[in-house]
């Protein structure tokens, strides 16, 4: 073999040498590119303060972290599986911004803590610490979203938000309608006497959405924890619609041995209104009762009257009057998301004034 041929020899080799190092590193950077876009994991939070002026038991002035929302530092996830299933995770743990501690001391992710699978054709079923039913309707039909100025909020509509060791089914929409059931595991040691009433949580609930009009159903029951409690039972009824120039929301809830105490039973309510007044504002009402069975002492009232301005898709400033009426042995107070209202004792007044700022991130 001559130079000429050798050097001619050597040069295809290096030609073809580099051909297949260009496809091998054009398919890792597609391999990689098509990882990147079946899975991704986001991290996520609100940070919510609030400057708190209240009249209760005495004057009070504070800066205090959740107002509309609880402030919070989260993590979700999700994996195209293919065929149309995906996994899914969430992670979020509550935070106080005014302290900087967190706001459960005994659980970290104590907001939400669960994996799934999740189905455009089927639903998701997914297992951990999850928001229960009747708390996700709820919330999506109070005027104030049980945040600062809510009723439910304040306790004067009860409610859960969250079940642990729990196992939580949605269904897809079907139609303007769509379902959900949870079972929490509540995990108590059986004895010969409460065998089965380990303080298990069974919830179902239900939306429907055509147009303008919203209506959602709710039943939990709570199963006795100890042989002291009874069953608690609670049916949710709520609904919404929307004007265009204003939208009124409202909930009706009828409880039974309210927190496992026996003969406890109340018909709490909500009505409230949101009204745009600008594309960037928008002024809110709302008054909540409960009403206790042969109890009247144990009847109490909310008003409540807020502004928001919106800054930014992720920034809003907020400011609500509240005012509670008390019943003779009530002391609800004007609680927010995370934030608490002021102290007031049993059968006193309290009304509060909170002004804040919500940035989402």
């Amino acid at each position: 073999m001559n130079a000429t041929a050798s050097t001619k020899t050597l040069v295809c080799r290096a030609a073809l040498g580099a051909i297949a190092l260009v496809a091998a590193s054009a398919a890792q950077a597609q391999s990689t590119v098509q990882s990147a876009a079946t899975s991704s994991v986001t991290l996520y939070g609100i940070i919510d303060m609030f400057v708190q002026y209240g009249k209760g038991d005495g004057t009070q002035l504070a800066v205090q972290s959740g107002g509309v929302s609880g402030s919070r530092l989260g993590f979700k996830g999700s994996e195209d599986l293919g065929g149309g299933l995906k996994a899914q995770f969430q992670l979020e743990s509550g935070i106080l911004t005014d302290t900087g501690a967190q706001a459960n001391a005994s659980s970290f992710f104590t907001r939400q803590s669960w994996v799934g699978l999740s189905s455009s054709t089927w639903g998701s079923l997914s297992a951990g610490r999850q928001t229960i039913p009747q708390y996700d309707i709820l919330d999506a039909f109070d005027t104030f979203g049980t945040g600062v100025g809510s009723s439910a909020s304040s306790s004067i509509v009860s409610t859960t938000s969250r079940a642990n060791n729990s196992v939580k089914y949605s269904s897809p929409n079907l139609g303007g309608f769509s379902g959900v059931a949870l079972v929490g595991m509540g995990e108590t040691a059986p004895t010969a006497t409460n065998s089965g009433d380990n303080a298990n949580v069974y919830a179902l609930g239900g939306t429907y959405t055509g147009g303008p009009f919203s209506a959602g159903l709710a039943l939990n029951m709570f199963k006795r924890g100890t042989n002291a409690q009874v069953d608690a039972r609670y049916v949710l009824a709520t609904a919404s619609y929307d004007f265009g120039v204003a939208k009124l929301s409202g909930a009706v809830q009828k409880v039974r041995n309210l927190s496992g105490t026996d003969s406890v039973d109340r018909t709490e309510a909500m009505l409230g209104v949101n009204v745009p007044v600008t594309e960037r504002n928008t002024v809110s009402a709302a008054v909540g009762q409960v009403t206790t069975s042969h109890q009247s002492s144990l009847n109490a009232r909310q008003w409540t009257l807020g502004a928001t301005h919106v800054m930014s898709k992720r920034t809003s400033f907020y400011g609500v009057l509240s005012h509670i009426g008390n019943g003779a042995a009530t002391s609800y107070t004007t609680t927010a998301a995370n934030g608490l209202g002021p102290i007031t004792s049993a059968g006193k007044d309290v009304s509060s004034l909170q002004v804040g700022v919500r940035h989402a991130f």
